[in-house]
């Protein structure tokens, strides 16, 4: 059995009583569901997975997510959703009581997750706030971030939501809280806690919230799900319906590797196989192959070594072999020659 990618005999939503689903990339993208997700989530559900929904745009309250779910044909309620702000808001009352008083700069999540927590809000430096909490809303602007650095600049604690510098719309990538973040950072040369992922804490309050003890974490980014998954000790299941695609997961580093890909949510409903390797050093998932000669990287079909980087179109399990024979080359010392370019996975 690998020790790079994990094996199910069984589909994952038998394996684990709940799912922790990011949504950017994952569920949605902008106004727009992703393809099979709301058939994907019910089966879930009714397998006895409870889908949870955590995730690091931190601008909108747990209603207003739930009520975009509802809307996209995915019923959800707001107990079943963990935000960023939410996040925030528990690391803040780690060590910073009730009734202090925190400076947002964010969207409407933010405040009323803090104020949930006990804590007055405000929004100018000229209240000297306790803490500032700085999380992502569409009208952010000069003004508000200003403040902010202002409040950090006296001295006032400061935390972020979240550090993604891109967020996916269904227009490409815009612009994320941590670009705003960098902002203030630039202004004031303080930098901030993150409350979001890749940090732990965040999916622990998530698995929390449906009292999850075998909980499995889906995601589309490497550098936030996955690598939030591996800090919280939880298996993460990869999607490649969002950020992070083919190439990525070739040259991912170990602490942002997946446990297991699919192509979709529908991996949830599957089993996942072993993935082997061969007396060779080839490695092997179903029919798929792949092996490493110097420093390129080959997929192996009909018995004929094929140059990873002239293939346009890849099947899962050859990526699957791939990813293990490139991070045993990787974790050895060895720097694979690669040029990234479009790239399609498909099922078979």
């Amino acid at each position: 059995m690998s020790s790079y990618l994990a094996a199910s005999a069984v589909p994952l939503v038998q394996a684990h009583d709940a799912v922790l689903l990011d949504l950017d990339g994952v569920v949605y993208r902008g106004a727009l569901a992703v393809e099979h997700a709301a058939d994907s989530i019910a089966a879930a559900a009714t397998a006895g997975a409870q889908p949870v929904y955590v995730t690091n745009n931190a601008g909108r309250p747990p209603q207003v997510v739930a009520d975009q779910l509802n809307g996209l044909g995915i019923p959800t309620d707001p107990a079943h959703v963990m935000t960023s702000s939410l996040a925030a808001a528990k690391m803040l009352a780690q060590d910073l009581p009730a009734g202090s008083t925190v400076l947002c700069v964010g969207g409407p999540g933010l405040a009323q997750a803090m104020s949930a927590q006990g804590y007055r809000v405000v929004t100018s430096a000229e209240d000297h706030p306790d803490a500032v909490a700085q999380g992502y809303g569409p009208h952010v602007g000069w003004a508000e971030l200003t403040e902010a650095a202002y409040a950090v600049g006296q001295g006032a604690r400061y935390i972020a939501t979240n550090l993604d510098a891109s967020l996916p719309t269904e227009r490409g990538m815009a612009v994320g809280n941590g670009s705003l973040v960098a902002a203030v950072v630039n202004a004031t040369g303080v930098r901030p806690v993150s409350a979001g992922k890749p940090e732990a804490g965040i999916f622990h309050e998530a698995a929390a919230l449906v009292g999850s003890t075998t909980p499995i974490v889906v995601g589309d980014r490497l550098d936030t799900d996955l690598a939030g998954a591996r800090a919280a000790g939880m298996p993460g299941l990869h999607v490649l319906t969002g950020v992070s695609q083919a190439y990525d997961l070739i040259g991912a580093a170990a602490h942002e590797r997946p446990d297991l890909l699919a192509i979709d949510l529908r991996g949830l409903l599957e089993p996942h196989p072993e993935v082997t390797r061969d007396d060779d050093g080839s490695w092997r998932s179903g029919a798929g192959v792949a092996r490493v000669s110097g420093t390129d990287l080959h997929v192996v079909r009909d018995g004929i070594a094929q140059s990873f980087a002239s293939l346009t179109e890849i099947s899962l399990d050859e990526l699957r072999a791939a990813c293990c024979v490139a991070w045993e080359a990787a974790d050895g010392g060895v720097t694979l020659t690669l040029q990234p370019r479009p790239l399609a996975v498909v099922a078979a």
